[in-house]
């Protein structure tokens, strides 16, 4: 699994998407470049004179406008893959259905070839010559070139991706993992692994704890703050996760109790000789072992970790390859040694800088393309129930300040008259008729733009909650603050990969993935939460 820019991305995702950007940006670099050829050989065809003129009235010669037709090409290229990502076409389990993808490749064709047509035609109309510009054709001329261009491309791109599922069937570039562990926290890592092969690891085994003595606890750690409810998948559960896969994982070998060596001397052969972690690891070509033990203190083979270290094998531990796999930080990471001492959650002021000029620019953008809407909003709102059109309600916002944030209304005006503040649930009877319409298609939500023009919010972030449910949560959920170190967002991280939710047990696995989009914050994941939140409100998928 590759990590750009604090962004984890399977290496075979990562070879799919630059693949296709290059085969795209040369088929259509070449087609729309053909009228320059003959000039850049020094052959004087019979449209030489033409394309001079042409030139020249642009002000730059054959090379310079070859250059302009590959950036512009590369440009088409991502546009065109942006529309492929809108039918899922770079996850996996949709890709490798021969159905699946053979469909959804001609749905994205066309809607691909749209959206360039579009996009020159506006840089054509604004007159923008160096961007998705190709000098020396005319106008008609670049959009017939392109569609042939883009047509010849995705019927490459067709072939080329069953070339490439065939191939990734036949070589196995995922992660082989050792697990060290054989009780809960490794039988659920097992699982997760096990459930969702897209993420890049496989399991090759778990190497077991010696059986739990009669009276044992689970082990804790004294800085490991209690959680008294387990939701499925948050890391701390009652009773066994073992299925019969993941026992089928337990090796028969030597228990990792009889391997921790308290300050003993131990021989070369002992910790490199046949039975050693390194040997096991060595002999099955295991890339990564990975620590989960549910008690380090009883089970955990220092030395023999070390001496893996130094012989080239990779030592992780449990919570990292869960971050990985499930883009979100687990319960049990969430103790004060992990979140001071592992990497991430960093906060730089040029960070902070970029991400609110982009706040900014996007806002007005969006602002400008929505204003249509907003004003139809506004008339809904106002003609479908008594009130007023804007919704004002204070929330919690970065560092604890609070905020005034703005939405258009979308229920009754006494809709917490009798009940005080309560969670909206999914068929809320207080929802106006027009209330549920915006709430589906989040229309009721760009009122926050000016919120986020005013500097209170960001586009990407936690969502902001009241003040009377941040008391309440913060008693039963541990460093449920610190989701307030960032400013909150109109869209975040928790919001794409978690279905609406009005319970304790939801907030905590939001507040798992706000940390984690907290930890990992980059441009690039900033970038990816707002393509999945565009293609969540036009597709109407997700939350």
């Amino acid at each position: 699994m590759l990590r750009v820019l604090q962004h984890f991305l399977p290496i075979r995702t990562a070879l799919l998407f630059f693949g296709e950007t290059v085969i795209l940006t040369l088929l259509v670099g070449l087609g729309m470049s053909r009228h320059l050829w003959d000039s850049l050989r020094g052959i004087r065809g019979e449209n030489y004179r033409e394309l001079r003129l042409a030139l020249g009235h642009l002000g730059m010669g054959e090379l310079d406008a070859f250059w302009i037709c590959i950036l512009s090409a590369f440009l088409v290229a991502l546009l065109c893959q942006v529309a492929i990502g809108f039918n899922q076409l770079y996850e996996f389990r949709v890709s490798n259905s021969s159905t699946e993808r053979s469909r959804r490749l001609v749905e994205s064709a066309g809607a691909g070839i749209a959206l360039c047509l579009v996009c020159v035609s506006l840089t054509h109309a604004w007159d923008l010559r160096r961007v998705l510009n190709f000098p020396g054709l005319t106008y008609t001329q670049k959009l017939g070139s392109l569609v042939g261009s883009l047509v010849l491309g995705f019927l490459v791109l067709y072939m080329w991706r069953t070339l490439y599922h065939g191939m990734m069937r036949r070589v196995n570039l995922n992660l082989r993992v050792l697990i060290l562990g054989s009780r809960e926290p490794a039988h659920e890592l097992a699982q997760l692994i096990l459930d969702q092969p897209e993420a890049g690891f496989e399991v090759f085994g778990m190497v077991p704890e010696s059986p739990r003595e009669e009276g044992e606890g689970a082990g804790s750690s004294i800085d490991t703050p209690s959680v008294s409810f387990s939701p499925m998948g948050a890391d701390v559960v009652s009773g066994s996760m073992a299925s019969p896969r993941t026992e089928a994982l337990i090796l028969d070998t030597l228990p990792l109790t009889a391997r921790k060596r308290n300050g003993e001397a131990t021989s070369l052969e002992s910790l490199e000789g046949e039975g050693s972690l390194l040997a096991l690891a060595r002999d099955n070509q295991v890339d990564v072992l990975v620590v989960a033990l549910e008690d380090r203190r009883l089970a955990l083979p220092i030395q023999d970790l070390l001496h893996c270290r130094l012989g080239g094998r990779d030592v992780r531990e449990r919570e990292e390859i869960y971050e990985q796999v499930t883009g979100k930080i687990a319960v049990a990471a969430m103790r004060p040694s992990y979140l001071i001492f592992n990497e991430g959650f960093r906060r730089h002021p040029w960070i902070d800088l970029i991400k609110r000029g982009t706040d900014v620019a996007l806002s007005l953008l969006i602002l400008a393309v929505t204003s249509p809407l907003i004003l139809l909003t506004a008339i809904a709102v106002a003609l479908d129930s008594p009130g007023p059109i804007l919704f004002r309600q204070e929330r919690v916002g970065q560092d604890g300040i609070l905020f005034t944030l703005r939405k258009f209304r979308s229920m009754r005006v006494d809709a917490e008259s009798a009940t005080g503040p309560v969670w909206s649930s999914e068929d809320d009877p207080r929802i106006t008729r027009v209330g549920k319409f915006i709430r589906m298609t989040r229309l009721d939500e760009l009122p926050q733009l000016f919120n986020v023009l005013r500097g209170s919010m960001s586009l990407v972030g936690p969502r902001p909650e009241r003040q009377h449910f941040v008391d309440e949560l913060a008693e039963q959920i541990p460093y449920y603050n610190l989701r307030h170190i960032v400013k909150p967002g109109l869209t975040g991280w928790a919001q794409i990969n978690y279905p609406y939710g009005s319970t304790v047990e939801d907030a905590l696995h939001k507040l798992q993935y706000d940390l984690f989009y907290i930890k990992n914050h980059s441009v690039l994941l900033d970038l990816s939460v707002l393509f999945s939140t565009i293609k969540t409100v036009l597709l109407r998928q997700g939350t």
